[in-house]
Parts: C-alpha cells; structure tokens; sequence
C-alpha cells in the first residue's frame, strides 16, 4: 500500500484482531527478529574493528620497518663519521710527524751549514743571518765545533 496513514490503519486492526496466543508468538517471533538482526550488527562492527585494527597493526610494522631502517642508516652515517674521525686523527698525526721531520732536518742543516761556515772563517754576524740560528744555537754549536778539534 502506498498511503502511509491506511498502511498504518491496517497494521493497527490486525494488531487488534490477534489473540492473547498469536500476539505472544508475534512478540516472542519479533524479539527473536531483533536478537538477529541485532547480533549481526554486533558481528559486523566486530569485524568492522577487527579489520581496523588488522590495519593499524600493519601500519605500525611498516611504521617500525622504517624506524629500523633509519636508525641503520643514522648507525652508518655515525661509522662513517668515526671511520673519517680515524682517518683525519691519523693524517693529522702524520702531519705532524712529517713537519717535525723536517724541523728537525732543517735545523740539521742550519747546522751544518754553520759548521761548514764556521771552518771557513766566516763572521758569527753572517752565519746568524743566513741561517737563521740563535745566538744560544750558535754557541752550542761553537763549543761542538771545539770538542772536535780537542
């Protein structure tokens, strides 16, 4: 039926016209109806958070995945950075031991130098200046000179 207040109407009368026995069978029919209706409902939201939460799960490993894979690379960036630390520690060590080296090399030849310097005569005044020796390193140099000649 198509008019709402008839369709009404008639639900009405037949409502009235059931006995005590069919309207109890009705009541007891409806309620199992709305149990039904009303657990499958249950079971659909159910499955409905089940799945919700499936899906939060998996996006909580992807999640974990990438947190493991940058912590690897920011312990890789850290090795690498140790692993230049090293390798810079080292040159500078080379480094310095190589500026020593030839401190020590050029103050050899400072030396011999005013040795050589020394034999020939020349002027304490000029074997200071060209070989940029201290007065100190000059004396001791002198008095090395001497002991060899003793």
């Amino acid at each position: 039926m198509v008019d709402k207040t008839l369709n009404v109407a008639m639900r009405v009368w037949e409502d009235l016209s059931r006995t005590e026995e069919e309207r109890r069978e009705y009541e007891i029919r409806l309620k199992q109806i709305l149990d039904e209706q009303s657990k499958k409902w249950d079971r659909e939201l159910l499955e409905q958070e089940m799945e919700e939460m499936k899906e939060q799960r998996e996006e909580m490993k992807m999640e974990k995945e990438e947190l493991k894979a940058e912590n690897e690379e920011i312990k890789a960036e850290k090795e690498e950075i140790k692993e230049q630390r090293k390798t810079m520690k080292a040159e500078k060590e080379e480094a310095e031991r190589k500026r020593l080296e030839a401190e020590s090399a050029l103050k050899e030849s400072a030396k011999q130098t005013a040795l050589k310097m020394l034999e020939q005569g020349i002027s304490r005044t000029a074997i200071l200046q060209v070989t940029g020796l201290t007065l100190q390193q000059f004396e001791v140099i002198q008095q090395e000179l001497g002991n060899k000649n003793k």
